[in-house]
């Protein structure tokens, strides 16, 4: 895939996580350094770990959640909401376990900066029982969507499944 908009998108997001990560950890540090040593032998237990110095304990535990994070973040926000601030995604809890359509969404989010709410407002003509959908981000490119969310718009297909399909190089054809 090196060369490829998906590679590329990737390498990207990968790069920008670890800088983030390796910045926040360093500033948190600091914070956090005096309850790891005061729990260190049970955290060394709990989580396995080789060693006895709580400054690598420290960061270890500060990178795994950070990263974890910022997979949350990447995988369950919606995109900038009418009305809200522009370039601006929100994590909206329940909401983000509906199911993405590249059709007609039959639920709409508006955000409300007077309350700092996101309002949820159903599609006329929709059903009892009927499934809820919406779209996650509107305008995203498709090699982008794969990304971060594992599938790709509009496809029946897995990402692993169309990239088995179109690269000969990653998953070899079988014999």
């Amino acid at each position: 895939l090196e060369g490829s908009s998906l590679y590329e998108e990737a390498t990207f997001i990968r790069t920008e996580v670890s800088t983030a990560v390796s910045r926040l950890t360093d500033i948190l540090t600091p914070v956090i350094l005096p309850r790891v040593e005061a729990n260190a032998e049970e955290l060394k237990k709990r989580l396995g770990l080789n060693t006895n110095k709580t400054d690598s304990m420290c960061k270890y535990l500060l990178s795994t959640y950070l990263r974890g994070a910022f997979v949350i973040f990447m995988t369950r926000s919606f995109d900038s909401l009418g009305g809200g601030p522009k370039e601006e995604s929100r994590l909206v809890p329940v909401l983000d376990t509906l199911q993405h359509t590249t059709g007609t969404p039959n639920v709409y989010l508006s955000y409300d900066s007077d309350s700092d709410c996101v309002q949820v407002f159903a599609a006329d003509g929709l059903e009892k029982g009927e499934e809820l959908v919406l779209r996650y981000h509107k305008d995203m490119p498709n090699e982008v969507f794969g990304i971060q969310f594992g599938f790709v718009p509009g496809e029946a297909k897995s990402l692993r499944m169309l990239l088995e399909e179109r690269n000969d190089m990653l998953f070899p054809p079988k014999l």
